[in-house]
């Protein structure tokens, strides 16, 4: 039985890695990790993360609350989020059972066209150098890149380029 018919159309949640691609349209001055100022300049960014649990803790729930604009500031991506020049434009996901945010993050940082500009942000429960990734594409070719960079971890990515429409309608499920 896959992962997909255990968790499809429960309350359960489905589980997986996924990618935020977010724009900043303006430069954004914020805190990002240990009260340190830092500037968001324009472009586009990547935030890799996974949802292993269930309810609140699931994919789907993960993205929806991280597209919500109010919510307590409890990961280094809330508060870049909040920053109002900054929208998620897309978001590309698989669904997994396996922890591959790091495997997926590793493979976008050895693309010639990413790289970490802030150490340690949205990596503190891992060795990774950085979560939050700079782009340096236009959208259309990001979103191939990034959808490419799953494939080659053995994933099966799905790219929503609406994220608001389809996470935020409701929450609980993907479509």
């Amino acid at each position: 039985m896959s992962d997909l018919s255990v968790c499809n159309g429960t309350k359960l949640g489905l589980k997986g890695v996924y990618t935020l691609i977010i724009r900043f349209a303006q430069p954004c001055k914020t805190r990002i990790r240990d009260h340190r100022s830092a500037v968001i300049g324009r472009g586009l960014y990547l935030y890799t993360g996974s949802a292993l649990g269930a309810g609140s803790s699931s994919l789907e729930a993960r993205i929806g609350r991280h597209l919500r604009r109010r919510k307590k500031k409890f990961w280094h991506i809330d508060r870049i989020l909040a920053c109002k020049s900054a929208r998620v434009v897309s978001v590309v996901f698989a669904e997994t059972i396996c922890k591959m945010e790091c495997k997926v993050n590793a493979a976008l940082l050895r693309d010639s066209h990413t790289s970490a500009l802030f150490a340690r942000v949205g990596s503190s429960d891992c060795r990774c150098s950085s979560h939050f990734l700079l782009a340096k594409q236009s959208l259309l070719s990001v979103r191939r890149r990034v959808r490419a960079h799953y494939r080659e971890e053995g994933l099966a990515p799905q790219v929503v380029g609406k994220p608001r429409t389809v996470f935020m309608a409701n929450s609980r499920q993907l479509w």
